[in-house]
């Protein structure tokens, strides 16, 4: 079964290159490398995904 980057949602070709953060996204290495600084854990500018009513 193929998995899709949460990020960007291309097709992981291979498991080998999957990354899995403990926020439960699933990723090739360049997107893990993207997404750590707004992870919804541990990134330090996570509330950029927040949004306001």
């Amino acid at each position: 079964m193929k998995v899709r980057c949460t990020l960007c949602r291309r097709t992981i070709p291979d498991r080998s290159l999957q990354r899995v953060c403990e926020c439960g996204w699933c990723m090739d290495p360049n997107c893990q490398r993207n997404h750590e600084s707004f992870c919804p854990v541990h990134g330090e500018d996570r509330w950029i995904g927040a949004v306001e009513i």
